[in-house]
């Protein structure tokens, strides 16, 4: 009842705040279902009056009917624009309100719970239904009308009928029942719904086709596709079956019921016991009565889903403010740059059985060039996601300029940060826009762009493509250009470096789709700037898997296995001749003669 009382204030005052004209033009729809119950009553009057040769009452009532007709079509015109402008005005609210949450969460280690992932699954889903759910709303307000106005109808043709509405509530407890069955049918097809929609990406995929076909994987990937689909549908058409095996039995019963009323009163006409005016009426109101035991059901299945879709929304809202209370710190970063400590530092992903980093401990001066090395899986883009305040470490602390990680505002400290990451996303842009996105205030300060293309030697690709920066990216799009895998890291690469003072520069391995003399030219090119950047205080991260890219650095962290194994400057560690030299010989023979 409390989820109940949440999603209608969640609806109505939502309704009312965006569209309120639109909210009380609703109203009218209701108002027309009351007038349109009446006219049963009219032709009642008018077939009676046939039947006495009353011509007086037959206009009359005609005249009723007629009036009657034309009102109700009025008022549900009025009502129904009403409410698909209201629908749609409520629906793209709680589609932005849904993003906004979304992209504002603090961090992302919900990201990895696969319980969250398949409620965001369903709500993205039915992401249009919660906008839908103030439409099911007023349909309720108008079956609830409906239902009050035939049930009086009913008990003055003649109080048998009230049998036939009573015959109903089988129909009307079947709602809850079906009600249940959906919810279950829609958890169980969610996650494979997930894995359906993952296989379909993977077939459709510009980006995949290469290996789609060059590894012949068109087929699996069907039939992986198939056997995924039927999982997702499976629990729907279980539940199609199950509801039509239900409304049978309620049919048969309800109808069952109708036929010996109606022939009792069949009865009572003929022998002279009733009349043909409330025999008409109580025909005309056999299939409303079926009507009103549908409205009942669809009132209670309907009042469900909207509770659940209402409260599926709800449930983000909560989780989203579970997780900033989890991370409730509110100060300013510091002004001036400081040390950079992690000092006992480990994570745990949800629901992994093993720690990704364990015990790692950093001391990092203002200005620092750090490059963190190891291989796949060692722990270093994890390590990165902690300093950037995008997951919040299992165990140990993080201190900035005096200050633990945990207490400074997320949003504010990530706006200190500046960098670029391997996954990098392909902004479809104009190419100053997709660059300038890097800092916000300068995205339109053409010589910011300028020079954080130069930096991300990625002014030569601009300037050969057909409108340099002004040329709009993604094939996809009227005069559109595609860029090649190491053309679009570049300028991702430019974006990372739009924010000129930052405290801290992350590169996640943002050359990993360039060779290795290039990777090592830009990476030269980042410790120089950093280090000229010193009095800024600058601290540069450099993450790779290529050992032969990061003798520049001015201490290098190498991890193993989510330990921090060895620390120092390079040729310290290959005077150690420990992991890291071993694995920088390893890589160095391989572009040996």
């Amino acid at each position: 009842m409390r989820s109940l009382v949440r999603a209608l204030r969640l609806l109505v005052s939502t309704s009312i705040r965006v569209a309120p004209v639109a909210s009380l033009g609703c109203l009218a729809e209701p108002v027309g279902v009351l007038v349109a119950l009446l006219q049963p009553w009219s032709l009642s009057l008018f077939i009676a009056g046939a039947a006495a040769a009353n011509l007086q009452w037959m206009i009359t009532a005609a005249s009723v009917f007629v009036a009657q007709v034309a009102l109700t079509r009025v008022l549900f015109m009025i009502g129904m624009s009403s409410r698909i402008n209201q629908m749609e005005r409520v629906g793209a609210t709680f589609a932005a309100e849904i993003a906004r949450i979304t992209a504002t969460i603090p961090t992302v280690d919900h990201l990895d719970d696969p319980r969250y992932l398949d409620q965001l699954q369903l709500l993205r889903e039915r992401s249009g239904a919660v906008g839908l759910a103030i439409n099911t709303m007023l349909n309720q307000l108008s079956s609830v009308v409906g239902v009050v106005g035939v049930l009086a109808l009913a008990a003055s043709a003649d109080p048998r009928m009230l049998l036939v509405a009573l015959a109903g509530v089988p129909t009307v407890l079947a709602g809850p029942i079906a009600a249940r069955w959906r919810g279950r049918a829609e958890e169980a097809s969610a996650e494979p719904g997930r894995l359906a929609r993952a296989l379909l990406r993977l077939g459709l995929d510009p980006e995949h086709y290469g290996e789609v076909r060059v590894f012949r994987l068109a087929d699996g990937l069907r039939s992986r596709l198939r056997v995924a689909s039927r999982a997702w549908r499976r629990p729907m058409v279980a539940l199609a079956r199950r509801e039509a095996g239900l409304t049978t039995v309620v049919q048969v019963i309800f109808f069952g019921v109708a036929a010996i009323v109606l022939g009792l009163l069949v009865q009572d006409t003929l022998t002279g016991r009733g009349n043909l005016g409330d025999l008409t009426l109580a025909l005309l109101l056999v299939t409303r009565l079926q009507g009103v035991s549908g409205q009942l059901r669809s009132v209670i299945s309907e009042v469900a889903d909207m509770t659940r879709t209402a409260g599926r929304y709800l449930w983000l809202l909560d989780a989203a403010d579970e997780i900033a209370a989890e991370h409730p710190g509110r100060a300013e970063p510091p002004a001036d740059p400081g040390r950079l400590v992690l000092n006992g530092v480990g994570y745990r992903y949800p629901g992994a059985d093993r720690v990704a980093l364990t015990g790692v401990d950093l001391d990092l001066a203002p200005g620092t060039v750090l490059a963190v090395v190891g291989e796949n899986g060692a722990g270093k883009s994890t390590l990165v996601e902690l300093i950037t305040g995008l997951r919040t470490p299992s165990s140990g602390t993080i201190m900035v300029g005096g200050v633990a990680l945990a207490e400074l505002d997320l949003a504010a400290w990530r706006i200190r940060i500046g960098g670029a990451f391997q996954d990098h996303v392909r902004f479809e842009l104009i190419v100053s826009e997709a660059v300038g996105i890097g800092d916000l205030p300068q995205r339109d300060d053409h010589r910011a762009v300028r020079a954080a293309l130069v930096a991300g030697a990625a002014e030569q690709v601009v300037d050969a493509l057909p409108a340099g920066p002004a040329t709009q990216l993604g094939s996809a799009w009227p005069g559109g250009v595609d860029l090649s895998g190491g053309q679009w890291q570049r300028i991702a690469i430019a974006r990372g470096l739009m924010r000129p003072a930052p405290l801290i520069r992350v590169l996640d391995e943002p050359t990993a789709a360039l060779d290795a003399i290039t990777e090592h030219q830009l990476f030269d090119r980042y410790a120089a700037a950093a280090r000229a950047g010193r009095n800024t205080g600058t601290i540069t991260i450099l993450v790779t898997h290529r050992f032969s890219t990061v003798a520049s650095a001015d201490v290098i962290a190498v991890l193993d296995h989510g330990r921090l194994i060895e620390y120092g400057s390079h040729a310290d560690l290959l005077a150690a001749g420990g992991h890291y030299a071993h694995l920088y010989e390893l890589q160095a023979r391989g572009y040996r003669p």
